[in-house]
């Protein structure tokens, strides 16, 4: 991989937490990728908007507090069987071993029927 130099005029990239509802009520949390606040807040909204979710707070990981030591899913993953991009909660392998998600449980038994 090329290592780039930053120009004056980009920002790093810090890592972000968004806690979610979803319409039947269960509360999750995301971390994502973005450089700012104002760069966060179009990720989030979009993908609230998007998947019809209500947002309930998202906050720089760093500060964050009692979130911060745990990892969580990416928002909007990308399906190791399928390669499809989606933003509902992961389906984990049903092997203890395997530590891939994807995004239904077809594609999961798939991956399982193929891989293990």
């Amino acid at each position: 991989m090329k290592r780039r130099i930053a120009s004056d005029e980009e920002l790093p990239q810090e890592k972000w937490l968004v806690a979610f509802r979803n319409p039947g009520g269960s509360v999750f949390v995301r971390q994502f990728l973005a450089p700012g606040y104002y760069e966060a807040y179009d990720v989030v909204m979009s993908h609230a908007e998007k998947m019809h979710l209500e947002v309930l707070w998202f906050l720089e990981k760093r500060k964050s507090g009692q979130y911060m030591n745990t990892n969580y899913p990416e928002l909007g993953g990308k399906c190791v069987w399928c390669n499809r991009k989606f933003g509902s909660e992961p389906v984990p392998c049903s092997n203890e071993d395997c530590e891939f998600e994807f995004c239904s449980r077809k594609c999961m038994f798939e991956h399982v029927h193929n891989k293990h």
